[in-house]
């Protein structure tokens, strides 16, 4: 749908800390960034780092999703 809204979430490029939010379309959205931006936990300006709200959640709940590996069986016969 071409009217749906994604939350974009502003991250330290150094701590990885979230600095902000902002809402866009997902026609207009954008990830990249040579913004800087100011984090409070370094103290400094630092380049912009941006992902899309709840994708690190999915992808660990689809991780958890998989099924759980066995060891494979030795095979001991002469």
């Amino acid at each position: 749908m071409p009217g749906e809204e994604v939350t974009i979430l502003q991250m330290c490029g150094l701590c990885n800390e979230e600095v902000g939010t902002f809402s866009v379309k997902k026609d207009n959205m954008m990830l990249s960034s040579k913004e800087q931006l100011w984090c409070s936990k370094c103290g400094a300006y630092t380049p912009e780092k941006r992902d899309i709200a709840g994708r690190l959640a999915s992808i660990q709940q689809e991780i958890e999703s998989y099924p759980k590996s066995r060891p494979a069986e030795l095979d001991l016969r002469p």
